[in-house]
């Protein structure tokens, strides 16, 4: 059995026309509900051995705070900075078997669809700042397959405020 979460980057800014994508920084809103849902997974008490993230600014700088917040060690990679379902799914397949909890920020599509896919939900969208933990019954990265995980909750700020909780 292994938990994955997965999380996508909190709100980021577009003002900047000249800023390339990857560069994007969190926007006020972002930094708040990076704080909001460290503080929510932290509260959850998962027992993660690592956190994985893009190293798109706007995701890094969630997942630093979400490491901070819960004592996870962090470690950026530039392969999660991907929206492509299926280049993030053979990511998820190579994650190392010595990590059996593991937390990932990245980005959408990705994100929303290896939920549905890995979980058989039928979520619309995971929000930016969105978290959802799914529970595999795998015993190595690479049984990752359709339908293999149970999800065990999903939750974002809207959901938080208006106490809607999976």
């Amino acid at each position: 059995m292994r938990k994955l979460i997965l999380v996508r980057h909190a709100k980021s800014g577009r003002k900047d026309p000249e800023l390339d994508d990857h560069e994007r920084p969190l926007n006020r809103r972002g930094e708040r509900d990076s704080i909001t849902m460290s503080r929510f997974l932290m509260e959850q008490d998962e027992a993660l051995d690592v956190v994985y993230s893009s190293t798109a600014t706007r995701a890094l700088d969630f997942a630093q705070t979400l490491s901070e917040f819960c004592g996870y060690s962090l470690i950026p990679d530039l392969s999660f900075y991907t929206f492509s379902f299926d280049e993030f799914f053979e990511i998820l397949r190579s994650l190392p078997n010595a990590a059996g909890n593991i937390a990932i920020v990245g980005h959408n599509p990705a994100i929303t669809q290896a939920v549905n896919f890995l979980s058989g939900a039928e979520i619309a969208n995971v929000p930016t700042a969105g978290i959802v933990a799914l529970t595999c019954e795998i015993n190595e990265w690479d049984e990752l397959r359709e339908g293999c995980a149970e999800l065990a909750y999903f939750e974002s700020p809207k959901r938080l405020l208006n106490g809607h909780t999976i």
